[in-house]
């Protein structure tokens, strides 16, 4: 698996974000695939997603978000709720300067929200600043809802007025992220890899779970949703709610109904990147 080019580019804010690149070899070049990577995590472990897509004609892209990987800040902290979508737009600008070509924007988990709010903006009358066009959408066991329990709403509520930015852990389990037991260990041996989140951040996605899930009926841009069915990071009625209201013309899904949160690390795997080099083909 070849190492990424990295470059490092700078937020409005001053913080450091760590870019990689996997260019696809040979000259018939499809386009660029933009990966936004999940809680806690960060984009070197797509390195065999990036293989995949390389082999089917594509460039691999994606940074690691503010709070994760090797970019800076508070580890899984953001300064305000638009924080982590103008990362994306001001990363997104940042590779369309090396090219053109179709633009498809991939995202996992919190990652998923992430890239699912960032094109949902274009459904509004008047579009915020980070707003940018996409060719496709491709959603990940996107955490377009995280679970909480009503108690743990009530006490979400309160933390985010009182403590905002208090970093506590995200109770998330390593052994739920796959059911291979060498990729877990990996993932815990792995010291780019943390358990924090922050109330300002869970609420970001509460909300923009939410928010996402009321535009589905009107969405528009074609997109792949592929979602695993004992998925115990996210609740995959998420997923199951955005496939039942988004127009069945422009969304394509599949349900992996034994598989954990990360999909692309299963057992599976072959089949489930086979699905997406094959779902992008026809773009």
């Amino acid at each position: 698996m070849a190492s990424p080019a990295t470059e490092q580019l700078l937020t409005q804010d001053g913080l450091r974000l760590h870019l990689a690149r996997w260019p696809a070899g040979g000259g018939d070049v499809r386009g660029t695939v933009q990966i936004v990577h999940g809680l806690g995590e960060h984009i070197g472990r797509y390195g065999h997603v990036a293989a995949a897509l390389n082999a089917a004609g594509w460039h691999v892209a994606g940074h690691d978000q503010r709070g994760h990987g090797r970019s800076e800040g508070p580890r899984g902290g953001i300064p305000h709720p638009l924080a982590l979508l103008g990362d994306l737009a001001m990363v997104t600008d940042h590779l369309r300067l090396a090219g053109g070509g179709r633009r498809v924007l991939l995202g996992h988990s919190m990652g998923g929200l992430v890239a699912a709010r960032f094109v949902a903006e274009n459904l509004h009358a008047q579009t915020a600043r980070f707003a940018r066009d996409f060719d496709a959408l491709v959603l990940s066991s996107p955490a377009l809802d995280i679970g909480l329990s009503r108690g743990q709403g009530w006490l979400l509520a309160l933390l985010a007025r009182v403590a905002p930015n208090l970093a506590v852990s995200n109770g998330l389990k390593p052994q739920w992220i796959c059911r291979d037991p060498a990729v877990v260990q990996a993932y815990v041996a792995d010291k780019l890899v943390h358990d924090r989140v922050t109330p300002r951040l869970v609420r970001f996605m509460v909300d923009n779970g939410a928010h996402v899930l009321a535009l589905a009926p009107r969405w528009r841009l074609p997109t792949l949703l592929l979602w695993a069915g004992e998925d115990l990071c996210v609740n995959p009625r998420g997923s199951k709610a955005f496939a039942g209201a988004a127009p069945p013309g422009v969304l394509y899904k599949r349900c992996y109904r034994r598989l954990y949160h990360e999909i692309f690390n299963e057992p599976e795997q072959a089949d489930v990147l086979a699905d997406l080099t094959g779902w992008l083909r026809r773009f």
